[in-house]
């Protein structure tokens, strides 16, 4: 009986240790329509109104005040991968924007392009969350080996130096490349995955025990359970963190620790799934230009931005180029026999002396041929796993260059405006001050009941838009509550109203006259006007018309009037 328990115990433990603790995002994945239509049901229906208004005019500033931040994006990416001789198409000459201006700008770009992915609620890849992905296999359990000389080491070094507080715990290729991810899922595939678990049985037998013996043990698993599951608010208080999704990780390995297990499973049909990143994007600079294209002012290649959706942790390594796809290990095996059986009968005939003789050269041929037929094998099982990585990740890929510069500018501007609207709305409902623990739990638990959403609600940074915008007023220090919404509206309506501030000029009588002028045409006036124009229009044309038919009427009885005449008349003939 102890025995079974201690069993018991120990299975348990074991999966346990599978459970991942991945913290929720703060960003809002629902569209901006449906979340304003879901609020704005909670209000009563005598200020929908103008709460509707809140939102619109909250989100025309905040859509002007993206507009300027765009446009200057956009100029500084296309600074950031200028190529020499084109140095003008941005406003610079090849003397002004030398390496080291150019550097400078580069940098500058990256660190307004992390601000951004901050804003957008996205995060860069630790470390801690980097071994986590690279120590397991899902459904891509290919060798894979990134050539990182590929990638420009010096500018994303230079930005970490200039920032070491973002640069601590980053992962270990940060100098080279930074991963930002947003949002969690789950990815699960079902099947019997023979290939697989004959590729493991290999491993188990051959690959593991050797490393061992050279003192390369690697580790099959990696537990990164985070044991932090407290969140502290900016009033100081600190609670229970809800924001925390436990996912088991459930990899071929996993379900088949060992090769009693494995024996067991061959034929077995298996479930397995991985906690998945739901966007993903990468940023890095090309230690060299593209071929046939020229270089930018320092010699470096095209800073690249690539983004993409719904990748598997331990997936996660396909996403960086110039990778190197090795073949298998059972592929490895096969074609090294016959690699071995060839030299070996080489090596017999020279000890032999037997190398000269018909059969023997008979021999040599075959092996020759197979050393062939098997490099050949390497390289096509090496096209075919390329191939199958290269098809995959085309359909994760999304936005890349411009395209992802601008969707992040969009999402960055909906997640702000997600976020303002529905404290507004929560405390508007409430009617009554609330703490900000009180603000956050409502706003999280509208987002899961209404939208089955987990979401980390970012309440510091809403209020603090908020507060900016005067729709929330602080009171007693921890305490907020909603600005009246008349009050509201007018201080929106006054920022939009003083955006431009040309005033009319009383000594200027030409102004002044000009925009009493615009003024008294009202847009009733002024579409009376064309209505009239076009009635005076149709009546002329109505007038024509009536005339020609008046002149085709007479013409027509004049023709009848001569047919009739010339019945009865006799033609003759000379």
């Amino acid at each position: 009986m102890g025995s079974s328990d201690d069993a018991k115990s120990r299975d348990a433990r074991e999966r346990t240790n599978n459970f991942i603790r991945i913290q929720h995002s703060a960003h809002i994945p629902v569209g901006m329509n449906f979340l304003r239509d879901a609020a704005l049901e909670m209000i009563p229906e005598g200020d929908r109104g103008a709460v509707g208004d809140v939102i619109r005019m909250v989100r025309s500033l905040f859509h002007y005040g993206a507009m300027e931040k765009r446009d200057r994006v956009k100029k500084d990416f296309a600074l950031a991968n200028v190529k020499v001789g084109e140095e003008k198409s941005v406003g610079y000459d090849g003397a002004r924007l030398n390496p080291t201006a150019f550097e400078a700008a580069s940098v500058d770009f990256v660190g307004q392009f992390c601000t951004m992915m901050a804003d957008a609620e996205y995060t860069l890849l630790t470390q801690k969350e980097w071994e986590l992905a690279s120590a397991e296999d899902f459904l891509f359990t290919l060798p894979v080996h990134v050539d990182w000389s590929c990638h420009d080491k010096a500018l994303l070094k230079t930005f970490l130096s200039k920032n070491p507080a973002l640069a601590a715990g980053l992962s270990q290729f940060s100098e080279r490349a930074l991963v930002f991810k947003r949002g969690t899922g789950l990815a699960k595939a079902k099947g019997l995955f023979i290939m697989q678990k004959i590729e493991m049985l290999l491993s188990m037998l051959i690959k593991e025990p050797l490393l061992a013996i050279l003192g390369q043990k690697q580790p099959v698993f990696v537990n990164a359970n985070s044991s932090d599951s407290k969140k502290t608010f900016g009033d100081g208080k600190t609670v229970e963190d809800r924001n925390a999704s436990v996912i088991e990780r459930l990899t071929l390995r996993r379900l088949m620790p060992n090769i009693f297990v494995l024996f067991r499973k061959l034929f077995s049909t298996l479930e397995i799934q991985e906690p998945t990143f739901k966007e993903v994007v990468l940023l890095y600079r090309m230690a060299r230009p593209l071929d046939d294209d020229a270089a930018g002012p320092s010699g470096c290649g095209p800073l690249i931005i690539k983004s993409y959706v719904d990748i598997p942790m331990a997936d996660l390594e396909m996403i960086f180029p110039e990778k190197t796809v090795s073949v298998k290990l059972q592929e490895m095996i096969q074609n090294g026999i016959a690699i071995v059986v060839a030299i070996g009968t080489l090596l017999w005939a020279f000890v032999t002396g037997e190398i000269w003789t018909k059969k023997m050269q008979t021999l040599l041929i075959a092996c020759a041929g197979k050393l062939g037929q098997s490099y050949t094998a390497i390289n096509v099982a090496r096209t075919r796993y390329s191939g199958m990585m290269a098809k995959d990740l085309i359909q994760k890929s999304r936005n890349a260059q411009e395209g992802m510069l601008m969707h992040l500018l969009e999402s960055m501007e909906d997640q702000e405006i997600k976020e303002m609207m529905l404290a507004f709305v929560i405390l508007t409902v409430r009617g009554k001050s609330m703490t900000l623990k009180e603000i956050d739990i409502e706003c999280e638990d509208f987002l899961r009941n209404v939208f089955g959403v987990d979401c980390d609600f970012d309440i510091e940074g809403s209020m603090i838009k908020l507060l900016r915008e005067g729709l929330v007023e602080q009171r007693a220090g921890v305490l907020y509550a909603a600005t009246p919404l008349k009050t509201a509206l007018a201080l929106l309506d006054n920022k939009w109203d003083n955006i431009f501030d040309y005033n009319v000029d009383a000594v200027d009588g030409g102004r002044e006259d000009a925009l009493a002028r615009y003024a008294n045409l009202h847009p009733d006036t002024v579409e009376a006007s064309l209505r009239d124009a076009l009635n005076s229009t149709d009546k002329e044309r109505a007038k024509v018309v009536n005339d020609l038919k008046a002149q085709n009427d007479v013409l027509t009885k004049e023709v009848g009037e001569l047919s009739n005449s010339l019945k009865g008349f006799n033609w003759r003939y000379s």
